[in-house]
């Protein structure tokens, strides 16, 4: 079995069914087409700084995250799970849904 498991501040996400509304907010149809909802997989342990230190991830495995749809491109990964997975850096992400 394969693991993958990402390095640095990249995340892996999948990618869950688009919504018109997120708590009490309501995505315009142009968002939407602009926004990816997902759910973080796995994460790497941050970025390294110049310090030497790694900087804090804002995510956690289990987290629904909103991406920019342009900023990801679905990837091919090595997973026998069925699903659209992406890999991207965390700085990518922008907002995580807390409830």
């Amino acid at each position: 079995m394969v693991r993958l498991e990402p390095i640095n501040d990249y995340v892996i996400l999948k990618k869950l069914e688009s919504g018109c509304s997120i708590g009490s907010i309501i995505l315009p149809e142009l968002e939407r087409q602009q926004i990816v909802r997902a759910e973080v997989v796995a994460r790497g342990p941050g970025k390294i700084l110049d310090t030497g230190a790694r900087g804090p991830m804002a995510t956690q495995p289990g987290d629904i995250v909103l991406v920019n749809a342009l900023a990801c491109a679905p990837q091919s990964l090595p997973l026998e799970i069925e699903g659209e997975f992406l890999l991207i850096p965390e700085r990518d992400i922008v907002a995580i849904i807390r409830e």
